[in-house]
């Protein structure tokens, strides 16, 4: 009985701490632009991140975890099917570039305990692609929506990957270390979790 109360506080514990790191992030980044795309979009960074660090189990507090922000901070209303497939997409892009790194066998980003930053670069450039190629998609096809195909893919490709970048070698020097530090049962080996 204890085992399957520290799973559930487990899993309950990284879907909240995944929660507050989106709609955290999502509110430090600020303003969004959604037809040509920021600068540097942090909370894609943080998704993946999150990915890495947790497993796929996050997955609804993710999709949740963005919503809301969108709503929060960037007055987007809830429970709306354009904006949905937006925040899905954002849900997915990570998950399907880890999949696809996983499947092809490029890389399991863990290599004796440790998070291998070499590998992650391809990763960001692979999520950044997926993210910017559906959310044109999505954009064009459900919002019927007229949209510069060169800017929009130029804008988002480079705020994703550098946000990801940003998040990620934070995340090598403070938030990684902080965690094997006070909770170093929550550092995955692996993503099979």
């Amino acid at each position: 009985m204890s085992t399957i109360l520290n799973k559930i506080s487990s899993f309950l514990y990284v879907n909240c701490i995944t929660f507050v790191a989106i709609v955290f992030i999502t509110f430090i980044n600020g303003e969004t632009y959604n037809l040509v795309g920021n600068l540097i979009w942090l909370p894609l960074g943080t998704v993946l991140l999150c990915y890495l660090l947790f497993g796929f189990r996050i997955v609804i507090a993710v999709f949740l975890a963005i919503m809301f922000s969108a709503h929060w901070f960037h007055e987007e209303p809830l429970f709306i099917f354009n904006k949905n497939m937006v925040h899905l997409v954002g849900t997915l892009a990570p998950l399907l570039a880890i999949a696809s790194m996983k499947f092809f066998k490029l890389s399991n980003f863990f290599e004796g305990g440790k998070l291998v930053f070499q590998h992650l670069l391809f990763l960001v450039i692979l999520t950044a692609l997926y993210n910017t190629l559906m959310k044109f998609f999505v954009f064009s096809y459900f919002d019927n929506l007229s949209i510069n195909a060169v800017k929009f893919i130029q804008g988002y490709l480079l705020g994703d990957i550098l946000g990801c970048l940003a998040v990620l070698f934070f995340a090598v020097l403070v938030v990684v270390p902080g965690i094997r530090y006070f909770a170093p049962e929550l550092v995955p080996s692996d993503l099979d979790n």
